[in-house]
């Protein structure tokens, strides 16, 4: 299951949900990121890039 701050339901930003569609697409067709303890250095920078959005959307809405 997925934790809960991985939600994209919680950001209402576009950019972020666009991000963690990103990163899960390319989750699933990707055999090193479905592999447990392999790395994948394109799945953790559409990670990071999904996290920065939701970052800058919780700032954002904290203003």
């Amino acid at each position: 299951m997925t934790a809960p701050e991985h939600t994209p339901e919680q950001t209402p930003d576009p950019f972020s949900d666009q991000a963690w569609r990103a990163a899960i697409e390319h989750a699933a067709g990707c055999p090193a990121c479905r592999t447990p303890g392999a790395q994948c250095a394109t799945g953790e920078r559409l990670l990071r890039a999904y996290e920065t959005a939701t970052r800058q959307a919780r700032s954002a809405e904290t203003m």
